[in-house]
């Protein structure tokens, strides 16, 4: 038993570049997440601006947003949906914040879409 965990640490090697690259080259920020990011951010802008952003409305537009482009439920809306949450910042992490409306939430969408 100790030799197999012995072999395993073993063949563990550190992360190279490639790896790293690889990693980056999956979470980066597509013209496809840019675009779809741009647009939750105008309709947040647009529909009840002074509500209070919540971490749930954040989940429903973006599943809502890559479920439109691709399809309900379809492996490429996930992926879309991930790359989307990945980007979206957060609402309660690492504390609540204090509170935030949809359109401020918005612009910081607009704002690191690049629109």
């Amino acid at each position: 038993m100790r030799d197999r965990i012995r072999g395993t640490a073993a063949l563990a090697a550190p992360p190279n570049e490639a790896d790293e690259a690889l990693q980056h080259a999956r979470t980066a920020m597509t013209t496809e997440t840019r675009t779809l990011m741009a647009g939750i951010g105008r309709a947040l802008c647009a529909v009840n601006p002074t509500l209070v952003m919540r971490e749930v409305t954040r989940l429903a537009y973006a599943g809502r947003a890559a479920a439109d482009l691709h399809g309900l439920g379809t492996p490429r809306a996930v992926a879309a949906t991930g790359l989307l949450l990945r980007h979206m910042p957060r609402l309660d992490w690492p504390e609540p914040a204090a509170a935030v409306t949809r359109a401020e939430y918005g612009m910081r969408l607009i704002r690191r879409a690049g629109a």
